[in-house]
């Protein structure tokens, strides 16, 4: 791929400290890692760490970029250092020596603490969105989500009964030999498994957060930190400060820095609210919302860059007896005019390359095809399959969006075409938490039908399960993001060869398979696909800008430097 390799920056006379501002949104604040979305990774990287990183690259033609590191662990396991098996389905991982708590006593991270991040994953109360990437693929994990699920449904959920359970069972294949030596088995071995550790998810846990529910207002409050930074203070849904961890030792952590002083994270609600307590005009660095990207990013590459986005799309809620007929689905396939939605786009991220999508899985991405079943804008052949499924016009469609980014603007556009091909559609506005809230559960976060999403991948090599396993899978596991309730046998047959297949091919074409059966059925309607965009490199004020790939490409704020005169 063809890819301009980040340009050095220039001397300055600025030295480390300062105080670095991020706007962001509400669901990106460095929750509790073990129900933290991976879109919120680049900031549960300040406060937390897991067996595996990502490094930062100017030159994302890097191989190096997309590959994980070792962070708690001493090494990736592999058959050459004979931390992999010859099954390629247990993994030893060695702990680092010098990483500690943010305790009274600077405890050592043990390999028993990245039990308990496992473990907490697992939640019934908050269960982290990743959790079904690990349920289908370490042993014994999906057993414990369910039993633990089960239970939670004759107890109370309080930290105590929570912190019980998870004490009192264990997770099959995932175990501690000694404080240093950890062990994980798999259930079938995948090839994207040490890329699945770097998520929030897989994060060490220490036993102090035993005594708080998994995201809880009061968990993120009492945060432990092994990372470069801790949490000093914060105000839910507003902001939060982190300063520097004195527990954090630079000499056994490769891939941190601390550059400056203090971060502020002043969280955006979606609608324009962004709040902090004020400051001496701290230097700043924006972080783009889920759909619409970043009107200041600069795109990575047009099509040779990995990592492209379906952004934005229409998630159906197949719910809801309105999308019982396949031909009421298809109709809305055909009415949403993708190409006006791409010159909307164009219009307001000039310079970021955008394509009209048919297909479920964009390029750039494990099991990417060109295949589109339906054209775009077609209100006329619309308005003929509704009147083929005999569909009555009714009370209007509840299509909700998010406030951020070009979400209003995308649900006016398709609330619109909708309406004139026969099915009467309102957009409603919901704040970032609202929203992720009616994704997550839809049945007790008000009716609706139709939602404006995007999905971008949580890693870029062999990532087919990002998109096809997350938005498809039908699974008793809590989390991914098949917020629309699809549930296709034959579908889930071919996530589950995919996930079974040995070579990446044959992994590529299960995935490609799934995903356009999916498109087929309109499961989902793909509008666009977004290159990946990367900050600014040189935001007003700050220097040391350096992107992380595998995280959106988003900015390693532990190496941000505010500007501080000498």
């Amino acid at each position: 791929m063809t890819v301009a390799p980040y340009r050095p920056e220039p001397a300055t006379a600025r030295r480390r400290g300062g105080v670095l501002r991020v706007v962001a949104p509400t669901d990106a604040a460095p929750l509790d890692p073990s129900c933290a979305p991976a879109s919120a990774a680049p900031f549960v990287r300040l406060h937390t760490r897991q067996l595996v990183t990502w490094q930062t690259a100017r030159d994302v033609r890097d191989w190096q970029a997309v590959t994980p590191v070792p962070d708690l662990a001493l090494e990736v396991p592999s058959t050459w250092n004979a931390g992999l098996g010859a099954s390629h389905r247990s993994y030893v991982f060695h702990m680092r020596p010098g990483v500690r708590w943010d305790t009274p006593d600077r405890r050592p991270v043990t390999a028993h603490d990245v039990v308990r991040g496992f473990k907490r994953m697992c939640n019934p109360v908050r269960p982290s969105p990743s959790l079904a990437y690990f349920a289908s693929t370490v042993r014994g994990l999906a057993d414990f989500a369910t039993a633990w699920a089960a239970e939670a449904t004759h107890r109370a959920g309080d930290a105590a009964t929570l912190a019980a359970y998870q004490n009192a069972h264990e997770i099959p294949g995932v175990f501690a030999l000694d404080d240093e030596t950890l062990v994980i088995e798999l259930a079938r071995p995948a090839l994207d498994f040490v890329h699945m550790l770097a998520l929030p998810a897989a994060s060490a846990v220490p036993v102090e957060h035993d005594a708080f529910v998994p995201g809880s207002p009061e968990a993120a409050a009492h945060l432990r930190a092994n990372g470069p930074y801790r949490v000093r203070r914060h105000r839910p849904g507003e902001w939060v400060e982190l300063v520097r961890n004195p527990a954090w030792e630079p000499a056994a952590d490769p891939y941190r820095r601390a550059e400056a002083d203090r971060v502020e994270l002043r969280l955006s609600d979606g609608a324009g609210r962004a709040d902090a307590e004020p400051t001496d005009a701290p230097a700043e660095v924006p972080v783009a919302p889920a759909v619409g990207g970043l009107p200041a990013a600069e795109p990575v590459d047009g099509d040779g860059a990995l990592g492209w986005a379906l952004d934005p799309y229409l998630l159906l809620n197949l719910r809801d007896p309105v999308w019982a007929d396949p031909r009421v689905r298809q109709a809305v396939a055909l009415a949403v005019d993708k190409a006006a939605v791409a010159d909307l786009y164009r219009r307001h991220r000039p310079g970021v390359p955008v394509r009209v999508a048919g297909s479920l899985i964009p390029p750039g991405n494990a099991g990417h095809d060109t295949a589109d079943p339906y054209p775009t804008g077609d209100p006329a052949r619309a308005r003929e399959l509704l009147a083929s499924a005999g569909h009555a016009d009714g009370t209007p469609l509840v299509l909700i969006h998010p406030h951020s980014g070009l979400g209003p603007e995308v649900a006016h556009a398709c609330a619109s075409d909708l309406t004139r091909a026969g099915l009467p559609t309102r957009a409603v506005g919901l704040a970032d938490a609202a929203y992720t809230e009616a994704l997550r559960a839809p049945a007790t976060a008000g009716g609706w039908q139709l939602a404006v999403a995007a999905r971008v991948p949580d890693w870029l090599e062999h990532n087919g399960r990002v998109f096809a396993q997350a938005m498809l899978q039908a699974t008793p596991v809590p989390g991914g993001a098949n917020h629309g309730g699809y549930a296709a046998p034959e579908v889930d047959a071919l996530i589950e060869r995919a996930l079974d297949a040995p070579e990446p091919w044959r992994a590529d074409a299960a995935w490609r398979a799934a995903a356009e059966r999916a498109v087929a059925d309109v499961a989902v309607v793909p509008i666009l696909h977004r290159a990946p965009v990367a900050a600014p490199r040189r935001p007003d004020r700050v220097d040391g800008i350096t992107p992380l790939p595998p995280q959106g490409y988003a900015v390693d704020l532990t190496a941000a430097r505010p500007g501080v005169d000498e």
